[in-house]
């Protein structure tokens, strides 16, 4: 005769306990790893935008003319046509770290680009320790307020500032 067990179930909860811990467990790590991403991502925003506020002044500052002029295309900052010899003022055209394949928005006064901004409306992380010329960026709700717009006669501020970095 064989003896029957009443079988409890004790292994089946404890496998479903340790199943919702890893659960939580998980959670966590994918808020942790969205957060590092946005963190770099902001970053990267800080430096291309930068890159690209920089290009424009410098682009601005050489006009050959009395009178100075913003480039019309990004194309005009990788190829400054209006000199003998080609000159760049940006290696490449930098895509907005938000979107991997979409551009940065720009900024035109009169037909001419002056700036660009990210088309992210993601609240920043940061918001403190910013460079002076970036004091706006404090008080923005979402990315796409950092605004990188290139003012004259501040290159040599900008430019002393970014390698301070």
């Amino acid at each position: 005769m064989r003896l029957i067990k009443k079988q409890s179930g004790f292994s089946y909860i404890g496998v479903m306990i340790t199943l919702v811990i890893a659960a939580i467990g998980m959670q966590g790590a994918a808020v942790m790893w969205q957060q590092q991403t946005q963190r770099a991502n902001e970053l990267l925003l800080l430096e291309v935008g930068e890159a690209y506020r920089l290009a424009i002044g410098r682009y601005y500052e050489s006009t050959p003319q009395p009178v100075k002029e913003f480039p019309k295309t990004l194309n005009e900052l990788i190829e400054d046509k209006r000199f003998p010899v080609l000159k760049r003022h940006l290696r490449k055209l930098y895509t907005d770290p938000f979107y991997a394949k979409k551009s940065m928005i720009l900024i035109e006064r009169n037909g001419r680009i002056v700036g660009v901004y990210s088309q992210s409306l993601q609240p920043p992380i940061r918001s403190s320790g910013y460079k002076e010329f970036q004091q706006d960026f404090a008080k923005a709700k979402q990315y796409k307020e950092w605004l990188f717009i290139y003012e004259p006669n501040t290159l040599a501020d900008l430019e002393e500032a970014w390698v301070k970095q």
